[in-house]
């Protein structure tokens, strides 16, 4: 059975009410009501799981990382087919923090003190000499804060390069980081017999890392397609109605984050960015036959590109589909965070595209119809190359 075509009737331009209404539904969401959590890519952390044949008292568990100076952010424990599967974010202890902050301010000052070492040994100046001699006491400091803090028994004043420094600080932190290792096993065998688990750590450096490189993907990925978006079609109208239409898918699949409590990780992350792709495929697709071919009505155009991408929606919802499916009933996060998300912007792309974008598209087509103005066969480069 054919789907009606729903821009051939009068008031086809009230469909632009529903997607306006599920943004401002899930700006709402997002800002207000619940807001999204940041998962440890992006905030750091420690992110544990266990799987275990029984059932997991989370109460004694979550006291039991207490105890042991483990803040205990998130805990989710559920059924799957090996037994029980059991989620826990923590927060890093303090004496790993002021490891990091301590590894990272020895790094900053071991750049300088190697500078000052190659420029001493490669002059054998006076003042270079002391300039190294300056920068290697400071580096010396630096170390021992972190040898006392690893309890170890070396000292900075037993080596004289940065590099045998260095070896030694690596070595006092691989010794905090297996303690810590070690601390986080020896509660969850006490707390849970016989279970197994693992540990994904990531270091507030790292976190701030992974964000800053999201937010440059995000602003580079805005004014490249913004460029090429408007180079195609050459008007603001068609060109603000394909970004604004990738926009609202993802401020879509982030309301159902905000709503089902899904955080903001690198995988969340990587299904919004491909959620801007999918959209500005089905966006360019819609504006290209209605705006530049001839054939039919523009309502018939627009009418042909929707069952296209539709199809091509449907597919794509059929496959996340599947991998929903794998993921709850493995309970692997990832593949939870992916597909969700992904299934959310692309439900969020049909309402956005085909009631949003076309909805703007067909008026722009039919106001440049009554002033008599035609489709351009003028080649890409015209837009730079005026004749």
């Amino acid at each position: 059975m054919d789907i009606p075509n729903l821009y051939a009737h009068p008031h086809y331009r009230r469909l632009f009410i529903i997607p306006v209404v599920l943004v401002l539904i899930s700006l709402i969401l997002i800002l207000f009501i619940s807001p999204i959590r940041m998962g440890i890519d992006f905030k750091g952390g420690i992110d544990v799981t266990i799987q275990s044949n029984n059932t997991v008292d989370t109460v004694a568990l979550s006291k039991a990382f207490d105890a042991s100076g483990y803040h205990v952010e998130q805990m989710e424990s559920k059924p799957n087919p090996g037994g029980y599967s059991t989620q826990i974010e923590l927060q890093r202890s303090s004496i790993m923090v002021q490891a990091d902050a301590m590894k990272t301010d020895f790094l900053l000052l071991k750049k300088t003190a190697e500078n000052d070492e190659g420029m001493a040994l490669g002059t054998n100046d006076t003042v270079a000499m002391a300039a190294y001699n300056t920068s290697f006491k400071a580096l010396q400091v630096s170390a021992d804060k972190l040898f006392v803090l690893a309890n170890v028994s070396s000292r900075a004043a037993d080596y004289n390069t940065t590099s045998q420094l260095s070896s030694a600080v690596s070595s006092a932190y691989s010794l905090l980081n297996d303690a810590e290792r070690q601390r986080l096993r020896d509660v969850v065998s006490t707390a849970v017999p016989g279970s197994s688990a693992s540990f994904d750590e990531v270091t507030s450096s790292l976190s701030a890392k992974f964000f800053d490189t999201a937010v440059n993907v995000v602003i580079a990925s805005i004014i490249l397609t913004s460029m090429v978006v408007f180079i195609i079609f050459r008007s603001a109208i068609p060109s603000v109605a394909v970004l604004t239409g990738a926009l609202s898918d993802v401020l879509m699949a982030m309301g159902a984050m905000a709503l089902f409590g899904i955080p903001l990780t690198l995988a969340s992350f990587s299904a919004l960015m491909m959620l801007i792709g999918f959209s500005l495929d089905t966006d360019v697709l819609l504006t290209m036959r209605v705006l530049k071919r001839t054939e039919g009505s523009a309502s018939q155009r627009a009418y042909d590109a929707m069952k296209t991408g539709a199809t091509m929606s449907l597919s794509a919802i059929v496959a996340f589909s599947a991998l929903l499916v794998l993921a709850l009933v493995t309970r692997i996060p990832i593949y939870y965070q992916i597909s969700a998300v992904a299934l959310a912007g692309l439900f969020g792309d049909l309402i956005a595209t085909w009631c949003f974008n076309a909805v703007i598209v067909l008026h722009y087509a039919e106001e440049q119809h009554k002033k008599g103005h035609t489709r351009s066969d003028k080649p890409l480069w015209s837009f730079f190359f005026r004749s």
